[in-house]
């Protein structure tokens, strides 16, 4: 099994509000190829939340640990990825005067607690741990169950962490889908029982992504 660690939110699409994000499209490469996936994040429990949540069901992706927050909202993007609100206020509230709630995050508490609750996971990629507690829960958790740890890094936002020597660590923003993919089969083919190295090596040939 699979497990992926990372922010979600919607995506407004001219179809229907759909997942959004790069922990998204992980869980969703993953899938698609055959892996059992479960999906560890926190969203809003609100109509899009729903919608997001039904639509990794109907991918094939588990959500059993995928906490729902009534206080926050689920942030919600357009395929242009400009905010749904079209006349936000200088303040950042939305044209309603009333500042736009945080968005769900998820902290090192939630994630120990998750991946203490999911069992036989071979798997666990880390989508942008901004929090040093995070990345330290999922490095625990991979250690204890020998599982391979895959680390997504935000080449934007400050350094986490050092991961551990064995992980792969791969830097992308939130909108490399193309890195989704690939680390998505990545992560179904090491579950498969490939070698790591090896499968990346397949996997990244022409890609225009360097093995470490």
């Amino acid at each position: 099994m699979i497990v992926v660690v990372g922010a979600v939110q919607a995506q407004e699409t001219g179809s229907g509000v759909v997942p959004g994000g790069l922990a998204s499209g992980v869980a969703l490469a993953a899938a698609a190829a055959d892996a059992r996936v479960e999906l560890v994040a926190r969203i809003g429990d609100d109509p899009a939340g729903d919608a997001v949540l039904l639509a990794f069901a109907a991918a094939g992706v588990g959500h059993v640990a995928t906490l729902r927050d009534p206080a926050r909202a689920t942030p919600i993007e357009l395929d242009d990825d400009e905010a749904v609100d079209p006349d936000p206020e200088p303040d950042g509230s939305s044209a309603g005067g009333l500042p736009e709630p945080p968005a769900p995050t998820l902290d090192a508490a939630d994630v120990g607690l998750a991946l203490r609750y999911l069992s036989e996971y071979r798997v666990i990629v880390a989508v942008h741990p901004a929090d040093p507690g995070v990345l330290a829960e999922v490095t625990s958790a991979a250690g204890y169950a020998s599982a391979h740890l895959v680390v997504v890094t935000d080449p934007t936002a400050a350094s986490p962490e050092e991961a551990p020597a064995d992980a792969l660590v791969i830097a992308a923003t939130a909108d490399a889908t193309g890195v989704a993919d690939l680390l998505g089969r990545y992560a179904a083919a090491v579950d498969r029982g490939e070698d790591p190295a090896s499968a990346f090596a397949m996997l990244s040939a022409g890609a225009g992504i360097d093995q470490p």
